[in-house]
C-alpha cells in the first residue's frame, strides 16, 4: 500500500540533492508523496528541483531551523506514515518496504528507527578523509533521517521544537515517550549517511542547539520527578 509521505529538508544542498531525491524515488515501495521543504537556498537547489517536476512538491520553509523545516513538512503531508530525509544522504532501495513492513506487523508501534551506515563523500581528498573517524558497519539510528513514524504520533507528542538545528529528534522523542508514543529500533539498514566537509554537525551552532535540546529534556524530566515525588 502506497501510504508514506517523505519530508526532505534542504538549504543550499545542491551538491548532493539530486542523488538524495533519486534514492527516495527509487524505493521498492515508492512513497505516495515527496515534500521538499526549502529554506531559502542560493546555490541552485531550487533550480535543480525543477528536474523532479511532478515527482516532488516544493514547500517554502516557514518555521525556524531544521526542526522547523521538519515540522513544516509534517504539516504539509497527507499520508498516515512519515519518513524524513536530508539533502546529503542516500537511502538503500528497500528502506521503506522493510520499515513499513515492521509497522504493518506491529500495530502497537508508533514508529521504527533503523540503522545507519556512514560513508566518506567521494569528492574528499585523502588528507580530508584522514580528518574523519567514520565507524565501520551499520550503527544505531538516532535522528530523524533514520525514522518512519505514524502521523498520529504528533497528535500526542506535539510539534518539533521550533528553531533547533540539531537535537530535534532527541527533544521530540523524549516528549513522545512521555506521552505514550512507542518507537522501536529495528535492524533494517535505512540510511547511508554522507560524511563531508559541510555536515551541519561540524558547525558550532550544532553543539549549541544540541545542548538546548538536552536542557529541554532534563528540565522536563526534573519536573516529572518532582511531580511524582509530591
Amino acid at each position: 500500500m502506497n501510504k508514506v509521505g517523505v519530508v526532505i529538508r534542504v538549504r543550499n544542498g545542491a551538491a548532493y540533492l539530486e542523488e538524495s531525491i533519486a534514492s527516495v524515488l527509487a524505493q521498492s515501495l515508492p512513497p505516495a508523496e515527496v515534500i521538499v521543504v526549502e529554506g531559502g537556498s542560493t546555490d541552485g537547489s531550487v533550480e535543480l528541483l525543477g528536474r523532479f517536476a511532478g515527482k516532488v512538491r516544493l514547500v517554502p520553509q516557514r518555521r525556524r531551523g531544521l526542526a522547523g523545516a521538519a515540522q513544516d513538512g509534517v504539516d504539509a503531508a497527507a499520508c498516515p506514515l512519515i519518513a524524513f530525509q536530508d539533502a546529503d544522504d542516500v537511502w538503500p532501495q528497500n528502506r521503506l518496504a522493510e520499515m513499513v513492513g515492521h509497522l504493518d506487523a506491529h500495530a502497537e508501534w508508533d514508529g521504527v528507527m533503523g540503522r545507519v551506515e556512514h560513508f566518506l563523500s567521494p569528492e574528499l581528498t585523502e588528507e580530508e578523509r584522514r580528518a574523519f573517524a567514520v565507524p565501520a558497519g551499520p550503527q544505531p539510528g538516532a535522528g530523524l533521517p533514520s525514522l518512519v513514524v505514524r502521523r498520529s504520533a504528533f497528535d500526542r507528542a506535539g510539534e518539533f521544537l521550533d528553531g533547533l538545528n540539531s537535537g530535534e529528534y532527541l527533544e521530540w522523542s523524549d516528549r513522545a515517550a512521555q506521552n505514550g508514543v512507542r518507537i522501536e529500533a529495528v535492524e533494517t539498514l535505512c540510511l547511508h549517511r554522507r560524511v563531508h566537509l559541510n555536515n551541519f554537525t561540524r558547525r558550532p551552532e550544532s553543539k549549541r542547539d544540541y545542548l538546548r535540546a538536552l536542557h529541554a529534556v532534563l528540565s522536563r524530566r526534573r519536573q516529572a520527578a518532582g511531580a511524582n515525588a509530591s
